[in-house]
C-alpha cells in the first residue's frame, strides 16, 4: 500500500492569504504482502513542461504504469495545451486514466487507488482526487485548499498512523501548528516510527511553487543523499534539485549543511 499526504503553504499577501505552494509525499516502499519489499519504489510525479504533480496509493501496478505513460506525453505537450485551465486540465488527466483503466484485466488490480494531482494556473492552485473505490467505480472530484498551511489529504495503509501523529501538530501549542513544514515533520516522524510493514522507507516529495513547473525533492539524512527513497552514490548533479533534511530545512547537497542564509525550522 502506500503513505501519501499532500499539504500546502499559505502566505501574507497585500489582499489576503493566498496559497504559496502545494507538495505531494510519500514513503517509498512497494511491498507484495509478506513476500518482500522495495524501498526504492517511485510514487510521486512532476512535470517538467507544465506545472501538474501526481502521486499514489493503494495498488502499485495500474498507478505507476498510467502515471509513467502520462507524465512524458504531458511533456511532450501532447495533452495539455498552455491555455488549459485548472478544471481542464484535471478532466484530461482523469479521461486519460479513465480509458487506461477500462482496458487493464480487473483481476489483477491490488484492490483500490487513489492518484492525486495537483496544478496551477497563473499563480491559483488546485489539487483533485481521482479514486477506484470497492465497488469497482472511478470517482474524481476536487479537493478544497484552506487559506492557512496545513494537510489537505492523508492515504494508503499509513493513513490512521499518520493521522494519529497528526493531532500533535494540530495543536495550537505546537510549535509548528499552521505550518508546511509541520506536515513533513509529521510524515518523517511516522516513517520513523511506522508500524504497517506495507509502508517504509524514506520520504520522496515534489511541488509546485508559484513559478516553474514541478520540484523533486532530495533528501539528506546522516550526511547522505536519497533521491526516490534510494542513496544517490552516483556521481549525479546535484544542485540541480533541491535538498532538505528531516526538519525540512534547506541543504547544500555539496557540503551536506544547512544552506548558507536558510532559515532554520525548529524540530
Amino acid at each position: 500500500m502506500t503513505l501519501i499526504t499532500s499539504w500546502i503553504g499559505v502566505d501574507d499577501k497585500k489582499e489576503g492569504k493566498s496559497v504559496a505552494s502545494i507538495y505531494i509525499a510519500s514513503d517509498s516502499r512497494y511491498s507484495w504482502g509478506n513476500a518482500g519489499k522495495y524501498d526504492y519504489g517511485i510514487k510521486v510525479f512532476g512535470s517538467t513542461r507544465f506545472p501538474e504533480i501526481f502521486g499514489f496509493c493503494g495498488d502499485v501496478l495500474f498507478p505507476s504504469i498510467v502515471l509513467g505513460q502520462i507524465i512524458p506525453q504531458i511533456d511532450s505537450g501532447l495533452i495539455l495545451d498552455d491555455s488549459d485551465n485548472g478544471e481542464t486540465k484535471n478532466k484530461k488527466v482523469f479521461e486519460f486514466i479513465s480509458s487506461s483503466l477500462e482496458s487493464y484485466p480487473k483481476e489483477f488490480l491490488g484492490g483500490t487507488f487513489t492518484i492525486l494531482h495537483a496544478t496551477r494556473i497563473d499563480k491559483e492552485f488546485r489539487c483533485y482526487k481521482t479514486s477506484y473505490n470497492s465497488k469497482k467505480q472511478l470517482e474524481n472530484e476536487e479537493i478544497t485548499l484552506p487559506r492557512i498551511s496545513t494537510k489537505i489529504y492523508s492515504g494508503g495503509s499509513g493513513k490512521e498512523e499518520f493521522d494519529t501523529n497528526w493531532l500533535k501538530w494540530e495543536s495550537e501549542k505546537h510549535n509548528d501548528h499552521r505550518t508546511s513544514r509541520g506536515v513533513y515533520h509529521c510524515l518523517y516522524k511516522t516513517l520513523k516510527e511506522i508500524k504497517d510493514p506495507r509502508t517504509g522507507g524514506l520520504p520522496q516529495i515534489v511541488g509546485l511553487y508559484r513559478n516553474k513547473n514541478s520540484r523533486l525533492f532530495g533528501i539528506i539524512e546522516n550526511d547522505k543523499k536519497y533521491i526516490y527513497g534510494k542513496e544517490s552514490s552516483e556521481d549525479i548533479n546535484s544542485t540541480r534539485i533541491e535538498w532538505r533534511n528531516e526538519n525540512f530545512e534547506r541543504m547544500n547537497p555539496e557540503t551536506l549543511k544547512i544552506l548558507e542564509g536558510a532559515q532554520r525550522q525548529p524540530s
